[in-house]
């Protein structure tokens, strides 16, 4: 379990000292920060540069804790920020701000505290410098985690669910419909019988990739507004065609059903970043999806962001932000990412790859398999 340093804002004594036992009592390392006054507050974000995590009550008497994660993103943007709340509609009406990474009702939730935790762990244990932690933390279009997602999540993680279960759950976002059927009637993914339902759609495709499918749809059409509508189709077919494209070459060096899942999930999920730095590409300065120096953030490192936030796996996020570059030998998965996006972005030559591929050592049945399959 990873230390972390957790600073709770709240006028109200007893609600802080009974959110810091619950803390304490599921996360025992937790250095946990208690404040009842804003000057103090801001006190100890200057003083403590790379707290983990900030947790602030919604409602006080002279500030509400939605301008006080606003102010955070000047005065210290690496901590997460989550918003504490004990009216739900509060909640969705504030669901298009974009400085509150989760919301947590009161009375406290053991599982959402838990979740809470864990993300946090888990981005502090990714490999971003404090000086990428801060870019990411003040991005001006963070994205609220959708709804439909979350209850997506909530159900297959459960266990207790099947098909009709997800495809009713799938059925209120008809984009999201329409994208399963077009990849589960897909002749480039090998299907060869046409179908017309959202259950037997879902069962081929698998929950993983409908869950990366949803996460990027969705926050594809939250920046409808930033970008026409044939730049919206352009970057959606992109993301599709090349998680398609990884898919059909992960099969063709016989990988698992489940890892070739993965690598669908993964390709897919790493444009979410690219979305979103178009979206905030004016008011940000991000920098390219070109090498970068280490300072710097590419879509990317937006994309594991977000996703780890939103509680996708560890490996998920190492996955993405590796992709750019050749892993050692061992690492299969990445490395796969990697040939494909220098085939289908950077249009390499198999010679060039193949080459490349062999100084690094990597395992040879992937580069000899670059010349004989179908680009």
């Amino acid at each position: 379990m990873n230390t972390m340093t957790i600073v709770l804002f709240d006028d109200e004594r007893f609600i802080l000292k009974a959110l810091q036992r619950t803390i304490n009592r599921i996360y025992p390392v937790a250095d946990v920060i208690t404040v009842t006054e804003l000057n103090e507050f801001w006190a100890v974000l200057k003083e403590h540069k790379t707290i983990d995590l900030v947790i602030s009550d919604y409602l006080m008497p002279h500030i509400n804790g939605l301008d006080v994660l606003e102010r955070c993103l000047t005065e210290n943007p690496y901590p997460v920020r989550a918003l504490l709340t004990g009216d739900s509609s509060l909640t969705s009406k504030m669901r298009q701000s974009n400085v509150v990474h989760m919301y947590l009702a009161k009375p406290f939730n053991k599982d959402n505290l838990i979740l809470l935790f864990e993300n946090v762990a888990d981005l502090k244990a990714l490999p971003f410098s404090d000086t990428m932690r801060r870019k990411l933390g003040s991005m001006p279009s963070f994205p609220v985690y959708p709804s439909l997602l979350k209850e997506l999540n909530n159900l297959i993680n459960s266990g207790d669910y099947d098909l009709a279960n997800v495809a009713e759950v799938v059925a209120k976002e008809p984009i999201i419909v329409a994208k399963l059927l077009q990849l589960a009637n897909s002749a480039y993914l090998g299907f060869t019988s046409e179908t017309s339902s959202i259950e037997e759609a879902v069962s081929r495709l698998g929950t993983t990739i409908l869950l990366s499918i949803s996460a990027s749809l969705l926050i594809a059409q939250n920046s409808q507004s930033c970008l026409s509508a044939s730049e919206h189709e352009q970057h959606l077919s992109q993301a599709t065609h090349y998680a398609s494209c990884v898919k059909k070459f992960a099969q063709h060096i016989k990988m698992s059903q489940k890892e070739q899942a993965l690598l669908f999930s993964v390709a897919l999920l790493s444009f979410v970043g690219k979305l979103i730095k178009l979206e905030g590409e004016e008011k940000s300065d991000l920098s390219a999806e070109e090498p970068l120096p280490e300072h710097c953030i590419s879509y990317l490192h937006i994309s594991a962001y977000v996703m780890k936030l939103w509680g996708y796996s560890s490996q998920v996020c190492s996955l993405i932000i590796n992709s750019s570059e050749l892993q050692a030998s061992d690492n299969k998965l990445g490395n796969v990412l990697f040939i494909v996006q220098q085939k289908l972005f950077y249009k390499e030559s198999n010679e060039a790859l193949i080459s490349f591929c062999q100084q690094h050592e990597v395992d040879s049945s992937i580069y000899e398999a670059i010349g004989t399959f179908d680009w």
